[in-house]
């Protein structure tokens, strides 16, 4: 059964350190994609997934503008981020682990997310069904080629290298 992302309800947002004694979060409200949930066997169930990277916001418009730059993200050469599933583990009724091609900055790892379903409803204004998913991952952004991360004065780094990436989707039946 194919679902379609709403980008109106899902969120993908990511979290890293910053001068090593705080976290700073961002997000990516351009998404857009497709997830194919098959219940009866959900190892044959698929994603594939795409954000703008232009759209990062952090809610600091400096900061994003460095973020969508050839120091970061590099927006202009590399448009989009996407993820394409390559291995479904369920382990459990409403847990799998999802493994896929992550492909961001002009880098394409694999990496795999700790996928939660919470649940699926009908939409009392359009009748259409919908489910909610929640997946979370941990990156080494250097992978990525984002390397970026000059030293502050008196020694240490300014962005940690883990970045935390969080999403939460709501699809609609197609």
């Amino acid at each position: 059964m194919a679902w379609e992302i709403d980008p109106m309800h899902s969120t993908v947002e990511f979290s890293v350190r910053h001068l090593m004694i705080n976290t700073v979060k961002g997000h990516f409200p351009n998404v857009r994609g497709t997830i194919h949930l098959d219940p009866k066997y959900p190892e044959l169930s698929w994603v594939k997934a795409q954000v703008e990277a232009a759209s990062i916001s952090t809610f600091a418009p400096q900061r994003d503008a460095h973020l969508r730059s050839a120091d970061f993200f590099e927006v202009a050469r590399y448009p989009t981020i996407t993820f394409e599933s390559t291995l479904i583990k369920p382990v459990s009724p409403n847990r799998c682990y999802l493994n896929g091609n992550l492909s961001l900055h002009g880098q394409t790892r694999p990496v795999t997310f700790a996928v939660e379903y919470t649940g699926h409803n009908r939409d009392m204004y359009t009748d259409a069904w919908r489910i909610g998913l929640s997946a979370v991952t941990v990156i080494d952004r250097r992978q990525f080629g984002i390397t970026y991360n000059p030293e502050y004065v008196g020694g240490g780094l300014i962005i940690g290298n883990e970045v935390r990436i969080e999403i939460h989707v709501e699809a609609v039946q197609s």
